[in-house]
């Protein structure tokens, strides 16, 4: 959010999860919001955590058909959404928000990378290990966010790293990438599975999750270079005239 030009002022959040990420924009002075998710408790929460925002429009659906106008918002902020989706809806996703973007609006997207770290991510664990994964996490609260994604376009799929060659090849046709980084590295995944427990129990105040949170903030300001990034920030421009491709 902090690459956000200035005097944006409309913001759709894919994935927007509980709201969070379209509060902090309000808090920018982003006067728009708009937020999409496939979780319909996720999209309950984020009304909850919204209502006292004016002009907040929050929609239950899937993110390759963005219920938007053309041309009709600022910025899109994609945060650890792509790595969700099924490989042949990406596509479409890409497509949608540069339809749903201002003449040379702007993307803020963040997917895991495949550096050094990737194996450790402990979101496929889940697909890795499923029995495994149901007895831990009935031990530590139960199904957590999987009920929302039930009878839904897409269930939970394999937590994808990519790399920058294949990100440039999605997002080129439609995007001038202007900046590019690398986040994150051991620290990263390892958090990832410490915070993970707190999450399922609903715990985020607890003074062990806050301090693990705040290792996992640093490692994600630094950059390692792309060998080691465990995640990459990428800021891109919408091409208007798309013979620039």
């Amino acid at each position: 959010m902090h690459y956000l030009p200035e005097h944006t002022e409309s913001i759709l959040d894919v994935g927007c999860n509980v709201g969070l990420g379209l509060k902090f924009a309000s808090e920018l002075g982003v006067k728009k919001l708009y937020g999409i998710d496939i979780n319909p408790q996720a999209i309950e929460l984020a009304r909850d955590n919204l209502k006292d925002i004016d002009q907040v429009e929050l929609y239950h659906n899937s993110a390759d058909r963005l219920p938007i106008r053309d041309a009709s918002v600022d910025a899109v902020n994609c945060t650890e959404v792509l790595e969700h989706i099924p490989f042949d809806l990406r596509p479409c996703l890409i497509e949608e928000i540069h339809r749903v973007l201002a003449n040379n609006g702007i993307l803020l997207i963040t997917v895991p990378a495949r550096g050094l770290f990737h194996f450790l991510d402990p979101a496929n664990f889940r697909l890795m290990f499923p029995s495994l994964f149901n007895t831990v996490s009935k031990l530590v609260g139960g199904s957590g966010r999987e009920l929302g994604y039930a009878e839904q376009k897409h269930d939970i799929v394999w937590h994808y790293h990519f790399t920058i060659p294949e990100l440039k090849a999605l997002l080129e046709p439609l995007f001038n990438i202007y900046h590019i980084r690398g986040r994150g590295c051991f620290f990263s995944p390892i958090c990832n599975w410490l915070e993970w427990p707190f999450y399922r129990m609903n715990r985020m105040n607890n003074i062990l999750y806050k301090t693990i949170s705040k290792l996992h903030q640093w490692d994600m300001s630094c950059d390692w270079g792309m060998g080691l990034a465990y995640n990459v920030l990428i800021v891109a421009e919408k091409k208007s005239d798309l013979s620039e491709s």
